[in-house]
């Protein structure tokens, strides 16, 4: 599978304490050259709870350009992951480009870039 910024994965993602992984949505933040060449990829975890801290975006089906959620979700921009392409199941959607430069910019305030 090729990925890019902006796909929407389903993968066996580790929780935050490392121990026991769920099956969750996730959005693909890595760049397609990374993602072409590496066997991982760069992964935001996508949750159906509500906001958190002001580093999550809201996502909800109008902010696809393909696929559809199940229920209104936040992408948490603060809980990067990387996993091996293995650990992805399929593609679920595609996140707008706006919605994508959003959560770009909650990425830019997170590590001051």
């Amino acid at each position: 599978m090729n990925f890019e910024p902006g796909d929407i994965v389903v993968a066996d993602l580790l929780f935050a304490e490392q121990i026991g992984i769920k099956r969750r949505p996730a959005l693909v933040i890595s760049n397609s050259n990374y993602n072409k060449n590496s066997e991982d990829v760069i992964l935001l975890k996508i949750t159906s709870s509500a906001p958190k801290t002001k580093y999550d975006v809201l996502l909800s089906n109008k902010d696809l350009k393909k696929g559809n959620l199940k229920t209104e979700s936040s992408v948490m921009a603060d809980n990067p992951v990387t996993t091996y392409k293995k650990m992805i199941e399929a593609k679920i959607g595609k996140i707008s480009e706006q919605k994508l430069k959003e959560v770009k910019q909650k990425l830019k305030e997170l590590y001051e870039l």
